[in-house]
């Protein structure tokens, strides 16, 4: 009998920004789609967050507007959230409110941000691929920190950072050079400044042919089967923090902005994986967020240590809060729940098992391996394919701000990488970003003009 592993030929991996489990999926349990799945559930008040003698608990988001603030997600604030308990030893996942307070020095609302939590009609499509496919509720972030460690956890299979900050971040490997040495056939489709930008032993990929625009992603997929086709797929949105001008809309769903770019750019790119039956018929797309931007989760991770490896090594002694994470494939039972504990990790487990077989991807994904993080193939137990169902159709509605003014000098660590990183691209490399990125010229320009 043919295993599921021999039987995958196209693996899909888009990777969102910055929300938990319980603010997009919650709602499964709650609003009974998904009675089994660790959600949210009445009473609400279970989930309580106490700040200065107030009391606050989860509620339903109604408009999907910009939030007033990012939310606080670097270590130490995560920390804090995941509260940790002096007498049980144990996380209490209850200091929420307390880092958005302290973060940014005002007093909370009643409904604070990161208490917060999508009903399904707010999230139709993350939601839709929840209900049809698999979603995992023990998907936790690599690392209980913020974006950059995380994001390179995931790719790299570990990280020589600890925090998010100012830099051009240099790793030993990197997904790419690892399917390169295997002979792996892969692309990435990118709807902005790729996030691998940020890594200056991957720009000769980020500005190489298998790197195309996201345009090209629906005719591509939908074309006949070939034996030169992509076997692994990193589909990226444009990321809020990267540099944009004229119509680019930040839909990577990192706070403050409203989800309904993200879902938009969600159902698009689900209706190019089902576009040919025939290539759909062997592929497994994963939909995940490199952490949970700060947002409220119940469950606490598990006590999983990691030790950076960089010069300046920085300790982690568990898993991050939880995120989304969804198995779309022809491949998992419709609605099904994956119990699993998993991490970033479990992708490129997964990843060595379809191409690599009996040879790990890497001596430190092996290690997870064995510290209890299980591959993404838990979620695939489908013997019995069916036709995949289509999204829904219906109007998002966004009241959203588009970024800040190319006239403000970025905030934060992730803005500034990706502005340092466009600008030492476009020094160094200056014909291939012509070709690439042609439009940064411009930006350049407009942020010059307009910051003097």
């Amino acid at each position: 009998m043919i295993s599921v592993h021999e039987k995958v030929k196209t693996i899909v991996l888009v990777m969102f920004e910055n929300r938990s489990f319980d603010h997009m999926l919650g709602h499964l349990s709650l609003e009974g789609i998904k009675p089994n799945i660790d959600g949210l559930r009445e009473p609400l008040t279970q989930y309580e967050n106490l700040y200065q003698g107030d009391v606050y608990n989860p509620y339903k988001i109604d408009v999907d507007s910009a939030l007033p603030f990012d939310i606080p997600h670097e270590w130490d604030y995560v920390a804090m959230q995941m509260a940790k308990s002096n007498v049980t030893q144990k996380f209490t996942m209850s200091g929420f409110v307390e880092a958005y307070a302290k973060a940014t020095q005002m007093n909370p609302n009643p409904q604070t941000e990161p208490m917060g939590y999508f009903p399904s009609g707010m999230v139709p499509v993350t939601s839709f691929l929840a209900q049809n496919y698999c979603a995992c509720d023990r998907w936790f972030s690599a690392l209980p920190t913020s974006t950059q460690p995380n994001r390179t956890m995931a790719f790299c299979g570990e990280s020589p950072i600890f925090d998010t900050k100012t830099r051009i971040t240099h790793t030993a490997d990197s997904i790419f050079a690892w399917m390169e040495r295997n002979n792996i056939r892969w692309r990435n489709y990118h709807d902005g400044f790729s996030f691998f930008a940020l890594y200056d032993n991957m720009w000769k990929y980020v500005l190489g042919n298998n790197f195309k625009d996201y345009e090209h992603l629906y005719l591509d997929m939908k074309s006949p089967v070939s034996a030169n086709d992509p076997q692994v797929i990193i589909v990226e949105p444009t990321y809020a923090d990267a540099p944009h001008i004229g119509s680019d809309r930040p839909n990577d769903n990192h706070a403050p902005l409203a989800i309904g770019w993200g879902e938009e750019f969600l159902r698009r790119t689900y209706e190019a994986v089902i576009a040919n039956k025939e290539r759909w018929g062997n592929t497994v797309m994963v939909v995940y967020y490199d952490e949970h931007g700060g947002f409220n989760d119940h469950v606490p991770p598990p006590l999983i240590p990691y030790t950076t490896v960089g010069d300046n090594p920085h300790t982690f002694a568990s898993l991050g809060p939880r995120i989304p994470g969804i198995i779309v494939s022809p491949f998992t039972s419709g609605g099904s729940i994956c119990h699993d504990v998993l991490d970033h990790t479990s992708v490129l487990q997964f990843l060595a098992e379809v191409f690599t077989p009996g040879h790990p991807y890497s001596a430190s994904v092996n290690n997870r391996k064995n510290a209890g993080i299980n591959s993404i193939s838990a979620a695939l137990t489908n013997e019995n394919p069916a036709p995949p169902p289509l999204p829904p159709t219906q109007a998002i509605n966004v009241v959203s701000a588009l970024g800040h003014s190319i006239a403000t000098a970025p905030e934060g660590g992730m803005a500034t990488s990706f502005e340092l990183a466009a600008n030492q691209m476009l020094d160094t490399h200056t014909e291939e970003m012509k070709e690439k990125y042609p439009e940064l010229f411009q930006w350049r320009d407009a942020t010059q003009n307009a910051r003097t």
